[in-house]
């Protein structure tokens, strides 16, 4: 995002002009309005291959000048739009059927970018296995901390497109972006684009594996209880529980929510008891 920041800065203080596109506009309908149209290089928005060396592609030839851009991959498929006017906004085409999403101040590479040229491989576990590591090693051991090792696989999957199921690595990729960016800002994640981005990953996880991880199932509920939807995450946090009965985070969620109070202490007894080198029972 740091990029794009610049990027503006360098183009300087637009008019503001009314948003010329709009949420539900077909994005290839609105690039054929242009008569002519003019690139500029993108700034470097994402680490993923497939979003290497895109275009901002204006309607006029000096970039401030311009109200809007299309946003379009090296081989000029476009994928969204960026406005101009403040502030300043992402649409994109989030379905691969040309029509604008919700806006968003935060670049999100749409999954089709990777999926439609990714092998979808429901018997290659590496995708389960490399999130389950970091399940293990970031949230359910005491300290908390993800080894290079598991970083580095991580990595391999935004750049190495002879990877299978990389579409859900990007789909987690995106939402840790997006969880990142705002708590570095102290700034609350947009609901809509979160919840939405883990229901993707979610049934993406089914339909390949049949099977949702627990880091999913964790980062699901929290996208719910940020979002002010407590109800749906207590819910939310008693189901997966049956599934990974041992999750200590997910305990740790569920006796948050709890609302008996008896219950409630007998839960927070029982975490002290059973995990008191945790970090996550540490704060309670």
């Amino acid at each position: 995002m740091k990029h794009l920041l610049c990027f503006l800065a360098m183009i300087g203080t637009l008019n503001a002009n009314s948003q010329d596109i709009k949420q539900g506009d077909n994005l290839r309908i609105e690039f054929n309005k242009i008569d002519k149209h003019y690139f500029f290089k993108a700034p470097n928005l994402t680490n993923w291959t497939e979003g290497a060396d895109m275009f901002l592609i204006g309607a006029k030839p000096t970039a401030a000048d311009c109200n809007f851009f299309f946003i379009a991959l090296k081989d000029t498929t476009l994928i969204g739009v960026l406005t101009m006017s403040k502030p300043n906004a992402f649409m994109f085409d989030t379905e691969g059927d040309c029509i604008l999403n919700d806006s968003s101040e935060f670049f999100i590479l749409p999954v089709w970018c990777v999926k439609n040229k990714t092998k979808i491989v429901q018997t290659d576990q590496a995708v389960v296995n490399m999130l389950d590591k970091m399940y293990d090693q970031t949230m359910q051991a005491d300290n908390g901390q993800l080894e290079e090792s598991v970083a580095n696989k991580y990595r391999q999957f935004q750049t190495d497109t002879t990877l299978a199921n990389r579409q859900i690595v990007l789909l987690f990729d995106n939402y840790q972006n997006i969880i990142t960016e705002t708590s570095g800002k102290g700034l609350k994640p947009p609901a809509n684009i979160c919840i939405s981005l883990m229901n993707a990953l979610a049934d993406e996880c089914l339909r390949v594996y049949n099977s949702i991880p627990v880091i999913v199932c964790i980062y699901m509920g929290e996208a719910l209880q940020s979002a002010g939807m407590t109800e749906k995450a207590r819910q939310h946090f008693k189901m997966s529980l049956q599934f990974y009965p041992k999750s200590i985070p997910l305990l740790v969620y569920n006796y948050q929510l709890e609302q008996d109070p008896k219950i409630k202490k007998e839960e927070l007894a029982d975490l002290k008891r059973k995990y008191p080198k945790h970090w996550m029972v540490n704060g309670l």
